[in-house]
Parts: structure tokens; C-alpha cells; sequence
């Protein structure tokens, strides 16, 4: 089985000291739902999985370029890890692009304010031109104001929301809104990585198809060490899907996003290994 897991990579040293130390920590829930502890169970928890989108674990402290060049170190000998690079502004694109070995990129608004893209533009054009993919949340209304505006001004680039588009408080009746107002739109995917409710997951198929909805766990998130890939699936396997949302839900569509975003870099790579 193939399964888009959401992971994220880091140091448990330096995630301790800036979770103790940030001026941010209480400002940014990212600061208070990581567990460092959990970090070094990394290697364990992804025996479980075929297949992984891997994402630089990243705090205001650290410098982009840095957690970028740590992931593509962590995984470069991991033929099971297709990296998403955090997305730099346009005075880094160039060397972004080197690091590349697919066209998906995630943009944080814990980095990025969404009201000033004038420093990323550039990205955009890169990811619409080669039709890339674009990982972001949508957690309030100006972060879903900002997904309408890229998907107009850049209409071959396609995005992926997080979390059902949920908010910070992971509102019920906010994450439906979302899904509602974004469904219609067969270049905008979502994944469910930390929903818990299946209804929400049971909806989010009905009104998105099968075909655009991925599974996520949002690994090593408010968890404790020890965790496998199957408390993660749970609530996915209590929605009670169809098994052919399953397949989709499980590999056919992590699998369409990594055959598409696989750059022409990746693919000479791997021609040459198998010939």
C-alpha cells in the first residue's frame, strides 16, 4: 500500500530548546503540539508506509533555506521520501529549483502572510507553468481569499489544502463551509491528516470524489512516541468508505500527485537506474 504521509522532519534537540525558549511560543500553535520526544520514532513509524511526502518540520527561528537543504540531506538516500520543500522567496527560487526533485512546494503562513505574495510571484509562475502543486492552509478567511486569488492568477497550478481546510480550533461547522466552497474546483485536492471525525471524512468524499481527497497523518503532531501508521488510519476506517475510495483515498491519488510532480531531473534518475 502506497500512503501520502504527511511527515515531518527535524532535530529534537533544537525543537526542545526554541519550544522552551521562542518568544513565538505563544503566538504559533506549532510551538505547543509538537512533542520532540517524538521526532527520533520517525524511522519506525514510516516502516509502516510505502510511500511518504516528506516536509521540513520548521519554527520562525530557522532559516527556510537551511530546513530545506536538511530535508534533501535526511531523505536523498530514502528512494520512499518525495520531499516538499517549503517555499522560499523569489530571490531563492533558483536555488529552491536545484533542490527540487518534484514540483510541489508548501507555503506556510507561519512564514508567509498570504496579503503580500509580491515576494513569491515567481514561484507561482514556476508552478504554473510546469503545473506543480501547492501545499497551504486555509485557517481563516483571508487564507481562503488567498487560494480563490492564486487559483485565478495562476490556473494550471494546483493546490492542495490540509487538514479539510479545517481552522485552529478544527470548528466542525467551519471545515464543512470549506469543503462546500472549495469542492467545485477539480484543481483544489485536501488531504484529512488530523481529522478525527469520520463524518467529516464521509462528507468530504461525497462532495469532493474520491479523486481528490488524500490520506494524511500530520506525523509527529500531539502524538507520543510509539505511534504506528494504523492509529493514525483509524478514523478514515470507521467512515466506512467504499472500497474503491479506499484505493483512492489510500494510494491512487498520492500516487497521481507523485507521477505528476515527478520533475524531468527525477525521471532521467530513474530511467537510468532501471536501464
Amino acid at each position: 500500500m502506497l500512503i501520502d504521509s504527511h511527515i515531518h522532519i527535524g532535530n529534537e534537540k533544537e525543537c526542545e530548546d526554541i519550544i522552551k525558549n521562542s518568544k513565538f511560543k505563544d503566538v504559533y500553535r506549532i510551538y505547543s503540539c509538537i512533542n520532540p520526544k517524538t521526532i527520533p520514532t520517525t524511522a519506525n513509524f514510516i516502516k509502516d508506509v510505502d510511500k511518504y511526502f516528506a516536509i521540513p518540520l520548521f519554527f520562525c527561528e530557522t532559516n527556510i533555506e537551511d530546513a530545506n537543504k536538511l530535508l534533501v540531506r535526511q531523505i536523498q538516500n530514502d528512494n520512499k521520501a518525495i520531499p516538499i520543500l517549503l517555499l522560499c522567496k523569489n530571490t531563492n527560487l533558483k536555488d529552491l529549483i536545484l533542490l527540487l526533485d518534484y514540483n510541489i512546494v508548501k507555503e506556510h503562513f507561519t512564514l508567509h502572510n498570504p496579503n503580500d505574495i509580491t515576494d513569491r510571484d515567481e514561484v507561482y509562475d514556476y508552478l504554473n507553468e510546469k503545473e506543480g502543486f501547492l501545499l497551504l492552509h486555509t485557517l481563516s478567511k483571508s487564507t481562503y481569499s488567498h487560494v480563490i486569488n492564486l487559483r485565478r492568477e495562476y490556473p494550471n497550478m494546483r493546490i492542495i489544502v490540509a487538514h479539510l481546510g479545517r481552522n485552529n480550533t478544527c470548528d466542525i461547522k467551519y471545515t464543512r463551509e470549506m469543503i462546500d466552497r472549495l469542492h467545485s474546483d477539480e484543481r483544489i485536492y485536501t488531504d484529512i491528516s488530523t481529522i478525527t471525525n469520520s463524518e467529516l471524512i464521509k462528507y468530504v468524499m461525497r462532495r469532493f470524489g474520491k479523486t481528490r481527497v488524500l490520506y494524511g497523518s500530520d506525523f509527529p503532531f500531539e502524538v507520543n512516541p510509539g505511534v504506528s501508521q494504523k492509529d493514525y488510519m483509524n478514523p478514515a476506517i470507521k467512515a466506512n468508505l467504499r472500497d474503491d475510495e479506499y484505493d483512492y483515498l489510500f494510494y491512487e491519488n498520492a500516487n497521481y500527485i507523485i507521477n505528476s510532480a515527478r520533475t524531468r531531473k527525477k525521471k532521467e534518475e530513474e530511467y537510468e537506474m532501471e536501464h
